[in-house]
């Protein structure tokens, strides 16, 4: 079967998988299946089987249930009212400070919990107490969602150990090339909020509370404690101190004492966050396994000769391509969750990138970036679905749709400052020791 037929079948197959709704991993693997016999018949099953052992058997996997374990931990410890209480403390008077306490609430949630719980918890918190304060509907929701999301772009990321393992790069590496993009993302966001706010000054009504010093610094004490741990647990990987594998199982473990410091380390709570990370480790083993099936099918099918053929002889400058990939994940990102897009394109994607001279380190975060946008872009942004879920009664999903643009126009904004100006992604990874 040649390799151009080869092509066909597997996307197309795996388009129309995903477009009647069939899970990804079940697409991904099934399709792969298929092919795999196709090409081989019977005797080239057996792939299938080695590839999943494989997987499921590498060590250096352990760190997605550890960084997950340490994220819910922290969350039912209340470090997200502790600290949306906190920081409203220090902000209070300040014009939009809700909005800009959930942002900041997002960050830190993002760095305590790697996988962005920030959506889920501030639509909860955030979101009802800026409409009681007579907030503007699209500024409280497009805050929060665009807020959770750094936790795509913020290491710890899952979807960043993802990357790491099927491109093979370094996961500290591309944690710490996260760091200032994920950072300015958030920083922009904060600025447009107090700009927005201080024009139109309707969107944000300031708070007529009094808050003393004294309760300020008293305040103080519910950030201490988590920012310790993130400092610990990503100052080890920086400093080499640690694998990302140990300062995983590090956290893990600082999270749970945390738990008990705070005085609510319950039965409930352990049995509630390892359900949780066994839930949510499951599903990203499980499309990682299939993934790699689809990956090993098609480069074993001659793939990787046959791109890399079509790259070599295009006659055009090698930042049109690189546009033309990011256009493709813009686009793929608006039909279907990260995951897929990621375990689809990043193993055909970096070979690409890494030909036409691009550093990897520098790829595989321009690559979340645009899975961080793709997050917030209707019809399957993830995050307008998670809000939908959470927000209060009176919010529609008008409400939510409206809410993001100005969010998705600073996420492309950093994207392509990141495109333009390299060493943003770069500095940290070439510090590290």
């Amino acid at each position: 079967m040649s390799i151009e037929l080869v092509t066909v079948l597997l996307f197309s197959g795996l388009l129309f998988l995903l477009a009647i709704g069939v899970p990804v991993v079940f697409a991904l693997g099934g399709i792969s299946v298929v092919i795999l016999f196709l090409i081989g018949g019977v005797n080239d099953l057996f792939i299938v089987a080695t590839t999943t052992y494989r997987q499921i058997t590498d060590p250096g996997l352990i760190t997605i249930p550890l960084f997950l374990l340490m994220g819910n931990f922290l969350i039912h410890s209340g470090i997200s009212d502790r600290l949306f209480k906190a920081l409203n403390y220090w902000l209070s008077g300040v014009r939009g400070g809700l909005a800009i306490v959930s942002v900041g609430v997002c960050v830190a949630l993002a760095m305590c919990g790697g996988f962005g719980p920030g959506i889920l918890t501030m639509g909860l918190i955030a979101v009802p107490a800026m409409l009681k304060h007579g907030y503007d509907k699209s500024l409280a929701l497009g805050c929060v969602m665009a807020g959770g999301v750094l936790g795509e772009i913020i290491p710890p990321s899952i979807i960043m150990i993802i990357f790491a393992y099927i491109s093979r790069i370094s996961i500290g590496r591309i944690f710490f090339g996260g760091a200032i993009p994920g950072f300015i993302t958030a920083f922009l966001y904060i600025l447009y909020i107090t700009v927005r706010c201080y024009l139109q000054p309707d969107l944000a009504p300031r708070s007529s509370e009094e808050i003393t010093w004294k309760i300020r610094w008293a305040s103080v004490k519910d950030i201490i404690l988590p920012s310790l741990l993130v400092v610990l647990v990503l100052g080890s990987i920086f400093m080499g101190i640690a694998t990302p594998t140990e300062a995983a199982g590090v956290g893990a473990m600082g999270s749970f004492l945390i738990c008990i410091v705070y005085g609510r380390l319950t039965w409930k709570v352990i049995t509630d966050s390892c359900l949780e990370t066994m839930k949510i480790s499951g599903m990203a083993l499980w499309i990682l396994v299939a993934a790699t099936l689809f990956g090993v099918v098609y480069i074993s099918a001659g793939a990787q000769d046959m791109v890399m053929e079509i790259v070599e002889n295009l006659p055009v400058n090698r930042w049109l391509i690189l546009g033309v990939m990011q256009i493709i994940l813009l686009v793929f990102g608006m039909f279907m969750d990260d995951y897929a897009v990621l375990t689809i394109c990043a193993p055909i994607f970096i070979p690409i990138a890494v030909f036409l001279g691009f550093d990897p380190i520098w790829y595989a975060i321009v690559f979340i970036l645009n899975m961080q946008v793709a997050y917030l872009t209707p019809p399957f942004g993830w995050a307008l679905i998670l809000m939908r879920g959470v927000a209060p009664p009176e919010i529609h999903t008008k409400d939510i749709w409206r809410s993001i643009p100005p969010f998705v126009g600073m996420q492309l904004i950093v994207l392509v400052i990141t495109m333009i100006f390299p060493q943003l992604a770069l500095w940290l990874p070439n510090k590290m020791l």
